[in-house]
């Protein structure tokens, strides 16, 4: 049996600023209709900052939909038809005041594959050259810098609980494991 699902139909059931959702009748693999309710985006780009010295820097904010202040990877979301390369570009300068000389791209995540359309884009920053941040309306952030291993020991602890933080800071350690991430 081919593991596919077919659209047989599309309803639009809510459009805003951020996504959008879908009520999708399909065909499944044996024949048989269902229905997927899908959270469509435009996706996103998550940003590891290391420097020379092998200090990360991270950004705590408060996430209204968690009722909590969360230390996060620096992110952002993609504009339409935006390059996901030119979206972290973008996103570092603005959330750390952060350019930098070289770009590791890490590859990207499905957030939620079962219901969100999402794609998040892992960058590595290296290189890095400071600046002032400029951070958009209504955004409020503070960037935190800590050595790498203390971040692993936050993860492990159960201090950082964000998904795209906890992929973007694997994919690094394995990679520098495998000698693919300049040490």
């Amino acid at each position: 049996m081919e593991l596919k699902e077919t659209m047989l139909s599309r309803q639009e059931i809510f459009s805003g600023r951020v996504f959008r959702v879908t009520r999708d009748d399909i065909l499944l693999p044996d024949g048989s209709r269902g229905i997927r309710e899908l959270v469509h985006s435009h996706g996103g780009v998550v940003i590891l900052p290391r420097d020379a010295q092998g200090n990360v820097t991270l950004v705590r904010q408060f996430r209204y939909a968690q009722g909590r202040v969360l230390l996060e990877a620096v992110a952002g979301k993609l504009e339409p038809g935006e390059e996901p390369f030119s979206a972290a570009q973008r996103e570092l300068q603005e959330e750390t005041g952060f350019t930098a000389d070289r770009w590791t791209d890490l590859g990207w995540i499905c957030t939620s594959p079962g219901f969100l359309t999402e794609r998040l884009y892992l960058y590595l920053a290296e290189g890095l050259h400071p600046g002032e941040q400029h951070l958009d309306r209504g955004e409020f952030l503070n960037c935190e810098t800590m050595p790498m291993e203390e971040l692993g020991r936050r993860i492990a602890g159960g201090q950082v609980e964000d998904g795209k933080t906890l992929a973007i800071y694997l994919k690094t350690v394995l990679l520098r494991r495998e000698g693919d991430c300049n040490g």
